[in-house]
């Protein structure tokens, strides 16, 4: 899908990696977070930021080899790119149901970080 925002934030997430791993490891984060991205209500993307595998990974897809996911989000293209840049407050759109997710919600927590500087870098 073209008109998606979000994979070039996940794109930089890829090439920023390295950057990040010394935040990513005082965070002690050691899970595997699946993003489903909708456009208009409906599917249209799906993204993995696996930190449990060494190097850690970012790509498009469902978790590989059958590996289970500690958090599941469901967000919208739009809502996503917002809550990255810092416009949208994550816990704001949990609460007000724009962003869903199944498993262990504290990881998006941690995560804020890391998608805010991918924002910046993807110059959006």
């Amino acid at each position: 899908m073209a008109d998606l925002l979000s994979p070039v934030l996940f794109e930089t997430i890829r090439e920023e990696l390295p950057e990040y791993q010394s935040e990513l490891n005082a965070k002690k984060i050691n899970a595997i977070v699946v993003y489903e991205i909708t456009k208009d209500g409906k599917p249209a993307c799906t993204w993995t930021m696996d930190f449990k595998t060494k190097p850690n990974e970012v790509y498009e897809g469902l978790p590989k080899n059958g590996a289970k996911p500690n958090v599941t989000v469901t967000i919208d293209d739009e809502i996503f790119v917002a809550v990255s840049a810092g416009e949208l407050d994550p816990v704001k759109a949990f609460m007000s149901g724009k962003v869903k997710a199944k498993g262990n919600i504290m990881l998006m927590q941690k995560l804020t970080t890391v998608l805010k500087n991918a924002n910046a870098k993807a110059k959006m």
